[in-house]
């Protein structure tokens, strides 16, 4: 017999009983820690957790902070229609966008030192937009050249929202409140750690209508840029109605390029023909 127990307490077990109750303190343990595990999961991440993944998975802050300026050939299809783009920014901040249907150049518009402007085709001179097209640029700029890290410091608010079940995935939400630009929602995927999507409460083309709609641009199609992972597929829809309003094909795209002089002022001369980057 052995004595289990303080000195005279009197309690004895046998070995064969001392072996069973091992067993059973070690099976009680495996259990208490799987379910340990299993609520450390079901727990869900704070906000700075769910950055930290983020950032990780789009290829870290080092690569993401060496970011200035932004270059991409997507085409565009809306309305029936499909069109070729080219759009650029930087961090001036300034960007714009040349459209091209066919091989024409039919519209610009963008963002520089005097403020938004647009370009339609057929006017001889760029003219001031909407107030409001500032912020959809803004808005922009600050999502294509800065990773989520970085956002508190250049005076945007990050908020984390819980979770939100879409398309059966168990998105983390966070809540984007931007400087000089609107409020946005951000959908951040448990298994890619990317923003899978996108919500807030604006006009599509202020512009041209200034109603505003529940809009979510959507994202896939990640691929690895220069050692960053960027999304190459983005629609866009009305979650209200689930309405589509356009989707966007990357065909190519360039982290830092080089540019010409003066080509992010509402005074430069686009290309008249379209010319596709490789």
């Amino acid at each position: 017999m052995t004595s289990i127990g303080g000195k005279g307490s009197g309690m004895f077990v046998s070995r064969r009983s001392t072996l069973t109750i091992g067993i059973g303190a070690f099976s009680a343990l495996q259990i208490n820690t799987r379910a340990l595990a299993r609520g450390l999961r079901n727990r869900g991440l704070n906000l700075s957790e769910v950055i930290a993944r983020h950032t990780l998975a789009r290829g870290g802050m080092q690569r993401l902070d060496q970011v200035r300026s932004l270059l991409v050939m997507p085409t565009i299809t809306e309305k029936g229609s499909t069109l070729e783009a080219r759009y650029l920014c930087s961090d001036s901040p300034a960007w714009r966008i040349d459209i091209y249907a066919g091989t024409n150049h039919v519209f610009c518009e963008g963002l520089d030192t005097r403020g938004p402007w647009l370009w339609p085709g057929g006017d001889a001179t760029a003219h001031d937009a909407v107030p409001d097209a500032r912020k959809t640029g803004i808005q922009g700029i600050e999502f294509n050249l800065y990773g989520l890290h970085r956002f508190s410091s250049r005076g945007h608010k990050l908020q984390l929202d819980g979770r939100e079940v879409v398309d059966g995935t168990n998105y983390y939400v966070v809540r984007a409140t931007m400087r000089d630009s609107y409020e946005t929602y951000l959908y951040v995927s448990p298994v890619t750690w990317m923003i899978e999507r996108r919500r807030d409460y604006r006009a599509f083309h202020p512009d041209v209508d200034q109603t505003k709609v529940f809009a979510e641009k959507q994202y896939s199609d990640f691929r690895w840029v220069a050692g960053i992972k960027t999304p190459f597929k983005e629609q866009q829809v009305n979650w209200k109605t689930g309405a589509l309003v356009n989707s966007t094909i990357v065909n190519s795209l360039f982290y830092n390029p080089t540019t010409e002089p003066g080509e992010l002022t509402r005074t430069y001369i686009p290309p008249a023909k379209w010319e596709k980057l490789s």
